[in-house]
């Protein structure tokens, strides 16, 4: 074999690997990398108000005149955490949030959750954690590649699933995004760990006494009071939850830029022969959004998310797909134009 078929076969062979290293990229590296990350460890700060907020240290001495907490600045600070990844494309995640108004922290709460890696969807837990409770849909945050059609996701106060609707694209923090809408009307709440935060059941009598602390008027006691007398003394409490939530989404990467939120919480009556429970008062009522500071992060997340994929789904590619291209090529032509030509050459 001449020099020149030589150097072709060598630049025929690099022109095939490049080519294959292209789509190797593509096809195997690039959907490694899009999948929820196992290093995650992130705070995102919110603020708003809480209008209303049952204060169970007056209820336990009695302090009537302060049962409710009004108009109350708050900041929430929600720390998302990557605890472990196994399983099949599993990850264990921790969503832990505190509740702050200016005189200190009001409420916390930890939920554990396993969750598919490129899906988001909740998945069955791998890892034996007894905090992990069977859930459905996406609880911690929307996938990479996210696309522009409703998804359905979890809501924990009443153990059961909520659409969330795709609503249409809207910039937000100078990003395109998708916008997403969820809602639900008053529903009991199940969650163990939040209903522990309220009182299950009021002594008849404290009830009576703290009806116009609830708004409860005098026509509608006097149609509450059979009701009342036909119920276990002391009278067990429901409380209902209902929502309303938007939120902007970087759809490339999955980051949530924004979200808009409004939580209502209800204490009422389960009477029997009523159809739903009969509501008393709002015992909290919280709204918030995300703060400018965390915003600009969140942004600053998906342009780092966005630049990682178009480098691994597009630029490198590209670029050894090109030059494997070339390669190939050359390399044909040095073997079977050139090498002819040497080889003809070398037999005149």
């Amino acid at each position: 074999m001449g020099k020149t078929k030589g150097i072709g076969w060598v630049i025929l062979v690099l022109g095939v690997v490049m080519l294959l290293g292209g789509l190797a990229v593509k096809y195997v590296v690039l959907p490694s990398q899009a999948k929820f990350p196992a290093d995650v460890d992130s705070t995102r700060n919110y603020e708003g108000e809480l209008a209303v907020m049952m204060n169970a240290a007056a209820l336990e001495t009695g302090d009537m005149a302060n049962l409710f907490l009004t108009d109350i600045p708050v900041t929430i600070a929600r720390s998302v955490k990557t605890l472990e990844v196994g399983g099949d494309d599993g990850a264990i995640v921790s969503d832990h949030a505190v509740m702050s108004s200016p005189a200190g922290p009001l409420a916390e709460s930890l939920s554990i959750y396993a969750i598919n890696r490129t899906t988001m969807d909740a998945m069955d837990d791998f890892s034996g954690d007894v905090r992990i409770l069977p859930r459905e849909g996406l609880v911690i945050g929307w996938p990479i590649g996210s696309e522009g059609t409703d998804y359905i996701g979890w809501n924990g106060d009443t153990q059961q699933t909520t659409v969330l609707s795709y609503v249409g694209e809207e910039e937000r923090g100078g990003l395109n995004t998708y916008k997403f809408h969820a809602s639900e009307e008053p529903a009991v709440i199940v969650d163990p760990d939040l209903l522990a935060q309220f009182p299950p059941a009021f002594p008849k009598d404290l009830l009576i006494q703290l009806a116009p602390s609830f708004g409860i008027s005098d026509e509608q006691m006097a149609q509450l009071g059979p009701v009342l007398e036909a119920m276990p003394d002391p009278v067990p409490l429901t409380y209902t939850f209902a929502f309303d939530k938007t939120y902007w989404v970087e759809p490339t990467t999955g980051v949530l830029i924004d979200i808009d939120v409004m939580e209502s919480r209800q204490v009422a009556l389960t009477v029997p022969g009523a159809p739903g429970p009969v509501a008393l008062a709002e015992v909290q009522h919280l709204e918030y959004v995300t703060t400018a500071a965390s915003v600009q992060d969140a942004v600053n997340d998906a342009n780092d998310g966005i630049s990682q994929l178009n480098m691994f789904g597009v630029y490198v590619p590209l670029i050894l797909i090109l030059l494997g291209a070339i390669g190939i090529i050359g390399g044909i032509y040095y073997v079977f134009v050139m090498g002819k030509k040497e080889d003809e050459a070398a037999a005149a």
